[in-house]
């Protein structure tokens, strides 16, 4: 079903994947193509494209997309039909959330909505290039002027006290 990967890289362009590992960076749009044998009535079904882990309880998604997938009508002969998805690849965000973490052994999943037992899988086929940790730059430069507004105003204050003592 997967014939073939390609990565769009901003900045530089497409790139052709020349090893058995893709390793992408956020920002990179992953295009998954594929070829599918279709005999049946002209359909448009929902292409749907996955990167996360398999684990114990499944496919844990990170990241999706979804693409149109046109079939021509073709009652009595299959004919291959061909699509793609693009799958954006977004960085995680502060305390990892909203996107994807740097790391290894990603897989990739794609199927045909509408007909889920149309899938393939692809294990430990992507690497994510970045900090496995989050980046807390943002966090940190907003949070350090409040930090030093905190330090600061009890030294500003301390000298403005008014005495309790009245002149009578």
């Amino acid at each position: 079903m997967i014939s073939g990967l390609d990565v769009f890289r901003p900045g530089t362009g497409w790139l052709v994947p020349l090893e058995d590992k893709l390793t992408l960076v956020a920002g990179d749009v992953l295009r998954v193509n594929v070829a599918v044998p279709y005999r049946g009535p002209a359909y448009e079904f929902t292409l749907y494209g996955s990167i996360g882990q398999r684990g114990f309880f499944g496919f844990d998604e990170i990241l999706s997309a979804r693409a149109k997938l046109s079939c021509p009508n073709s009652p009595d002969n299959y004919t291959t039909v061909t699509g793609e998805v693009d799958i954006e690849i977004v960085g995680a965000g502060i305390a990892g959330i909203g996107g994807i973490s740097g790391g290894n052994d990603y897989d990739l999943y794609v199927k045909i909505e509408e007909k889920p037992e149309v899938m393939a899988e692809i294990d430990d086929i992507i690497d994510v290039a970045g900090s496995t940790a989050p980046d807390m730059t943002g966090m940190l430069g907003m949070m350090m002027p409040l930090m030093m507004l905190g330090m600061v105003m009890p030294m500003v204050t301390g000298g403005m006290e008014e005495d309790d003592q009245s002149i009578s």
